[in-house]
This record gives C-alpha cells, sequence and structure tokens, in this order.
C-alpha cells in the first residue's frame, strides 16, 4: 500500500510528501533479500511517477532509501529534485568511499541526500559532506538525546537542515522548532489533544446555522440576508465565488449572483470550509489534509453505487476534521449541524458505508495497512485502485486553481 506523509515547516504549511510503501511483502523485505528490495523500490519509483507533474513542481518528494537502493539503476528514474531520506546499513562505521561516490552523483544530478536518524554516529560524520540535511526521529530518542543531536548539527554541520520525523502532537512540534527543525513529518498534524470544556464561537455558530439553512433548502433570499449581516463573510463569499467561476465573462458582485452562480452543493462545499478555517488561524497543514481526505473519500465512492454519495463523501472527510479545526470534540463540534442519521453515526461510531469510507482513508493516512485493507475489501476496491484514488487526490489539491479557491475561503 501507498502511504503518504505530509512533511510541513516551521509555519505549518505542507511543503512536501513522504512516501513509502508498507505491507506484509514490505515488512519481510529483509528475510526475502536483495531481489524483493529492487523490486519494491522500483514499484515505490513508479507509484511516484505516477503523480501529476504538476504536484511534484509545487511539492518536493521525500523517499526513503537504503544504501543498496541508492547503488541502483532505479534512481535514474526519480523524479526531479527528490530528497533522498538514506537509512545507513552499519551506522557506527564510516560510510564507504564508494557510497560517497554515488552521493555526490546523485546530489549532482540535482537531488537532496537527507541521513535518516543517524546524527551523532561514525556514518554520519564521514557522510556530512555529501548531505543535504539531517533527521531525527523522535520516537527512537530520549528529549535530552534529541536536544544534544540538534546542537550538534547547529554547531558541527550548519550548512545542513534539520528535520523532526515521527512528530506525535503539536506540543512536540514547538519544543522541536524552537531547537531549530525547518521540516517536520508525523501525525502531529491530525493530533487530537483534550478539548472538553472548549467552546464554539459565534462566527462558528453562524456559520453552522447558515450550513443547516442550505441544507433545508432554504430560500437563497433568506441565506443573503444573514450572509449580508457580516461583512467579513460576505467578501470572503464573493472572493470565493469569482475564483470558482472564472470562466464568465464578468465579475459577481452582489451576494445573490454569488449564491445563484455556485448553487447549493457548492454553497454547502464553502460553507464547510469555512468552518474548518474558523479556528485553523492559518495552518495550512490541518486544511490540505482535510481537503486531500474529503477528496480521496469522494473519487473512493465514484463507482460505488453509481457515485450518489460522491458529494456526502466529501463533506463528510471535511466535517471529519472540525474538531481538529475548531479544537472541540468531534461531538461537540457537529452538534450545531443538523446532520442526517447516517453522517453522524458514519463520524462518531464509523459506522455504515458512509464510517467504512471514511475508516479507509483515515487508515491510509495512518498507515494502517490492516484497516484500510478490511474497508477496501467491504467496499469491493483493491489495493491498486485505494492507490490511484490517493495520487489523483493529491494532485486535486495541489491544482492552483484549487489552492487559490481554498484560500479565497
Amino acid at each position: 500500500m501507498l502511504v503518504r506523509r505530509d512533511v510541513v515547516n516551521a509555519a505549518m504549511e505542507v511543503g512536501a510528501y513522504e512516501f513509502s510503501l508498507r505491507g506484509e511483502l514490505h515488512a519481510n523485505v529483509r528475510a526475502r533479500g536483495q531481489g524483493v528490495r529492487a523490486f519494491l523500490d522500483r514499484l515505490l519509483i513508479d507509484h511516484i511517477r505516477s503523480v501529476n507533474a504538476a504536484v511534484l513542481r509545487e511539492r518536493r518528494v521525500f523517499i526513503p532509501f537504503t544504501e543498496d537502493s541508492v547503488r541502483s539503476s532505479a534512481m535514474a528514474l526519480l523524479p526531479a529534485h527528490a530528497c533522498i531520506l538514506l537509512q545507513p546499513a552499519q551506522p557506527r562505521q564510516p560510510a564507504d568511499p564508494t557510497l560517497l561516490i554515488r552521493l555526490k552523483e546523485l546530489r549532482d544530478a540535482g537531488h537532496e541526500i537527507w541521513a535518516d536518524d543517524c546524527v551523532g554516529s561514525s556514518w554520519f560524520s564521514s557522510a556530512a559532506e555529501q548531505l543535504d540535511g539531517a533527521t531525527v526521529r523522535v520516537a527512537m530518542r530520549m528529549p535530552l538525546e534529541i536536544s544534544e543531536a540538534m546542537d550538534q548539527l547547529k554547531q558541527d554541520y550548519p550548512h545542513l537542515h534539520r528535520g523532526a520525523w515521527d512528530v506525535a502532537t503539536m506540543d512536540e512540534f514547538e519544543t522541536l522548532r524552537g531547537l531549530g527543525c525547518t521540516q517536520f513529518s508525523g501525525g502531529f498534524v491530525t493530533w487530537r489533544g483534550n478539548w472538553s470544556g472548549n467552546a464554539l464561537s459565534p462566527q462558528v455558530m453562524c456559520v453552522a446555522t447558515l450550513v443547516n439553512q442550505v441544507r433545508e433548502d432554504a430560500d437563497m433570499r433568506q441565506i443573503a440576508s444573514v450572509l449580508r449581516q457580516d461583512m467579513a463573510m460576505s467578501y470572503k463569499l464573493l472572493r470565493y465565488a469569482n475564483s470558482a467561476a472564472r470562466g464568465l465573462n464578468h465579475s459577481l458582485t452582489s451576494i445573490e449572483q454569488a449564491l445563484l452562480v455556485m448553487g447549493q452543493a457548492q454553497l454547502d462545499r464553502w460553507l464547510t470550509l469555512l468552518l474548518l478555517g474558523g479556528g485553523l488561524g492559518g495552518n495550512g497543514a490541518v486544511l490540505e489534509a482535510a481537503l486531500v481526505r474529503a477528496r480521496f473519500m469522494e473519487i473512493l465512492g465514484r463507482h460505488y453505487r453509481q457515485g450518489e454519495l460522491c458529494e456526502k463523501l466529501f463533506v463528510l472527510g471535511l466535517f471529519s476534521m472540525l474538531d481538529i479545526a475548531l479544537k472541540v470534540p468531534l461531538e461537540d463540534a457537529i452538534r450545531p449541524l443538523n446532520l442526517p442519521a447516517p453522517m453522524r453515526d458514519a463520524l462518531l461510531d464509523h459506522s455504515g458505508v458512509l464510517g467504512s469510507f471514511l475508516a479507509l482513508a483515515e487508515g491510509s493516512q495512518e498507515g494502517d495497512t490492516d484497516r484500510v485493507l478490511r474497508h477496501a475489501v467491504a467496499l469491493g476496491l483493491t489495493v491498486r485502485k485505494v492507490n490511484a484514488r490517493l495520487i489523483e487526490a493529491l494532485t486535486w489539491v495541489t491544482a492552483p486553481e484549487v489552492t487559490q479557491a481554498n484560500a479565497e475561503a
């Protein structure tokens, strides 16, 4: 199974993706020999090469490889400017001179070499001149070790970029950012804290009211009247509508025009994005994660019951991260929304068909192969289709028109 992790910068903006493979074959690669390793390397590269070129221009790609991998001819197939996460075979020994020559060749070809969690080792010291960055895997080290590793990088190797991988919580992210890390990967982006007792803001409650009115087919004049009472919301609506309707030969200048052009489905999406943005405070990584999940679920549902669930799946994907955006328990976040029972049950209990789609998307985001396979089988999907739909979702999310439209929201 293809697994993607967001790599974010210190401003919590997604600047790169890390791709890897997971599954039984990958887990047993050491026992199966180098032939299997070479096959999996090529398979991973082929998956990444299937990503739209526009995505690779917008996002750098981190790819984990072993020393044997970087020596192989498959490296000639890497996408331009790839970041190789190199895992040394024997960290306690100096790097082989022939490997250093190979690393120089890869760097000369435009790729970056990042040493993966081996700062302070003999291998790292001998290879430092051929490196561009170094990661520390937080889950594998004690806090003092992490601090010492970062101090060593700053003092002895100031030319190297510093990355923190397997970051689990926002507290860890803040600490590591303070230590000088510039790239971060891990589950912290979708980390859920103890938010019991937090309340929804009046603005969020206002947007929730509008969501309910749209879903209940309220008169557009009534919706326009509510929007006109909030200048900031009206301004955002017009910007979003004009961005989404670029094909028109004139600009939309009134709330009524914007509502007419957008229609119910597009207005529902915009209001949901507005809900998500209400508590993010510029956290682009959470918004992108929600959009990838929403689009992924939508296109997974295309061939299920003639695609009748697609629109529901997109909105469900967004709603599933409302608690992270608003920093309240999910049940509290969706309480003001008059959601139909199947959608509510899917969000809270992962029940029903909608719940299976959500569980599959969450499993993909978390790299949980067992969970993905279990729900893919239940929905009549193959791993190949799941991988292809994930790449399609990433392509959509990074498209310039989508990026701009979501920025307008």
